[in-house]
């Protein structure tokens, strides 16, 4: 499309003109004597509106016109142009685009597009007419036309359209095990996938002069900083020399899971050597001012983003403090910009307003909390971190058994252990099967090696010594012996630990630490009953009322599919099911978890399997609990 006829909504209300100029002067220079603001809201555009989203995110009149009167109606500097950036491509090459009446469109790849060099073969070029790609080009045009603004597309970055193709759990296990495959992949999406698209975004809007890509997926602590230099950063710096160097990626988070933050930045340069922007809970953890030099070392610009937590659940005092802060910190020898994470469409109005109030009063010279900073504060560290954690429920070794082992089979398990905690599969088949033909005690192999191991897997995580890829391998080789072990248990009437139920909420299809917890459970002797995602309420009772299961754990990795694991609380109270029901994913917090009514609140898979741990010990009769 080359042209809009304005049939459905008048666009002369919107000027947006003195905010661009803001934008401009305060960032890209120092001109400016206030500092600007930018926020990502296109599901709040959406829920404020009163829109589908299916129309929303399909119908480019629609869509920007949100963004325009959102922007107008909470008197934000410049309207979001942002949509769900990390669909677009994925589904113009094949993957499937799940929709819904009130939640963001997401990729379903619970049947992944690639799964092997032959699927990867079959592919082509990218059609620049497939999918919603034509979608992205004509909100970009219309938003030209109506404001005439050059418009910047957003695009998925290599790494995580990778996830997508792949799922995240391949891709990770294959960069060990296959990473010539993986490299042909990255390539692909690179060179004929992104590189095409942009290339053309940027022939029909010749002034755009940066292309921001996301690749959140990309974070620590998903992926090692090795793995982010030659998987995720090597392919961005590719794409670069491939678009003119007009694509940058600005939204890596995980900055404070490593001791020293200052070599990530550096990474972060290379992705975006325009300026350096650090979001919580990161920024708030390892301290805006910390950041802020780093930048004025630099002289670059520095973009400091507040919290999604924060902005959701406020209270509003603690919203304007924060905000206060970072502009104060950010403020001095100019070229700043504060983000606002994300409104969602669960952030409540009061709170938009209250952050651009809080913004205004700076503005004006009214600032109660000058001099009182916090970030980076000893006391911030576990800001949005859970809280202490309770010792697990020790395993009951059985020393009888143990003690009339011998030094080669105590090293024998020794060296299983090893294996698992290294992730090394073949090592640990061949050792769990020299056990069962030195008649190794099945319970004394299972509880001294495998899942010892993994509990040690889980500490190292905790402690900040490995991260997910690790986590991931070890887990797969424990279920590799664990398989091994299971007909024999079997036959012995070993009764597992419990029976846990796991489900991504509905309006969810990310599935990457539910995954992971349900291996390390099953690694911990518990049964697994996985329901998959985007799973209702219903849907949820239905199974639990024929399980029974000892506890039910729900993921969530969107901020828009939280309240989904408040309906299905409120479903089972309702129902009076008292199945004790814990909740982990990305964006949630012990706060949130409590807010809900939820019976634990798992900031990672080893607190997860902790908490079903503690749980369990408690006893399984839920239905007669007090």
């Amino acid at each position: 499309m080359t042209g809009f006829f304005m049939t459905k909504y008048d666009f002369s209300e919107f000027d947006f003109s003195a905010g661009y100029k803001l934008l401009e002067d305060g960032f890209e220079a120092n001109r400016a004597d206030q500092i600007p603001f930018v926020q990502q809201c296109h599901e709040f555009n959406m829920h404020h509106m009163g829109y589908n989203a299916r129309t929303f995110y399909a119908d480019p009149e629609q869509f920007v016109y949100g963004a325009l009167k959102t922007a107008k109606d909470f008197g934000f500097d410049t309207p979001d142009l942002c949509w769900d950036a990390y669909n677009v491509e994925a589904e113009a090459i094949g993957c499937k685009l799940v929709t819904f009446d009130d939640l963001t469109p997401a990729i379903d790849n619970t049947t992944p597009l690639v799964t092997s060099e032959k699927d990867l073969a079959r592919l082509k070029p990218v059609d620049l007419n497939a999918g919603r790609i034509p979608f992205a080009m004509d909100v970009s045009s219309l938003f030209r036309q109506v404001t005439g603004v050059e418009p910047s597309l957003v695009y998925c970055a290599p790494f995580s359209l990778a996830s997508h193709v792949m799922t995240f759990e391949e891709l990770v296990l294959q960069m060990r095990d296959n990473p010539a495959y993986v490299h042909k992949v990255m390539t692909y999406l690179t060179d004929e996938v992104l590189a095409p698209y942009i290339n053309e975004f940027c022939r029909r809007f010749p002034k755009v002069t940066v292309v921001p890509g996301s690749d959140a997926v990309a974070s620590l602590p998903f992926i090692s900083m090795e793995m982010l230099e030659e998987f995720a950063l090597g392919y961005i710096e590719r794409l670069r020399s491939l678009t003119d160097n007009k694509t940058i990626v600005d939204n890596w988070w995980g900055d404070s899971y490593v001791e020293d933050v200052e070599p990530f930045w550096e990474l972060k340069l290379r992705a975006n050597p325009n300026y350096l922007k650090v979001q919580d809970p990161d920024l708030y953890r390892v301290g805006a001012q910390k950041a802020k030099d780093f930048a004025t070392a630099r002289d670059l610009p520095v973009m400091f983003g507040v919290s999604n937590n924060l902005l959701m659940q406020g209270p509003e005092e603690e919203i304007e403090k924060r905000i206060h802060e970072y502009l104060e910190i950010s403020e001095p020898g100019g070229r700043n910009l504060l983000y606002l994470c994300n409104f969602s469409a669960q952030t409540p109005p009061e709170f938009v307003r209250a952050s651009v109030a809080a913004i205004q009063k700076y503005r004006q010279g009214e600032r109660p909390w000058s001099g009182q900073h916090s970030s980076g504060s000893p006391e911030a560290k576990n800001y949005e971190k859970i809280a202490k954690k309770e010792a697990a429920v020790p395993v009951a070794a059985d020393s009888s058994k143990i003690s009339t082992l011998s030094e080669d089979q105590e090293n024998l398990l020794d060296e299983i252990f090893d294996s698992v905690v290294d992730g090394l599969d073949e090592e640990t088949l061949d050792g769990v099967n020299r056990a069962l033909s030195q008649n190794i005690p099945l319970n004394t192999v299972l509880d001294g090696a495998l899942i010892a191991a993994m509990e040690e897997v889980g500490e190292m995580f905790s402690q900040g010594s490995i991260f997910v890829p690790e986590m991931l391998l070890s887990a797969r080789a424990m279920k590799g012996g664990l398989e091994i072990l299971r007909p024999h248990l079997t036959k012995t009437n070993a009764k597992p630990k419990g029976l846990v139920m796991l489900a991504t909420v509905q309006g969810d299809v990310h599935d990457i630490g539910k995954n992971l917890v349900g291996m390390m459970l099953e690694g911990a002797g518990y049964t697994v009953c996985d329901l998959g995602v985007n799973i209702t309420a219903d849907e949820m009772l239905e199974k639990a009322r024929e399980l029974k299961p000892d506890v039910i754990g729900l993921s969530a990795l969107l901020t828009t599919t939280m309240p989904q694991m408040s309906k299905i609380i409120k479903a089972f109270k309702q129902a009076q099911e008292p199945f004790p029901i814990i909740v982990g994913g990305a964006p949630l917090t012990q706060e949130f978890a409590d807010q809900i009514g939820a019976d634990g609140y798992g900031a990672d898979a080893p607190e997860a399997v902790n908490l079903v741990h503690q749980l369990a010990a408690k006893g399984g009769n839920w239905k007669q609990r007090a």
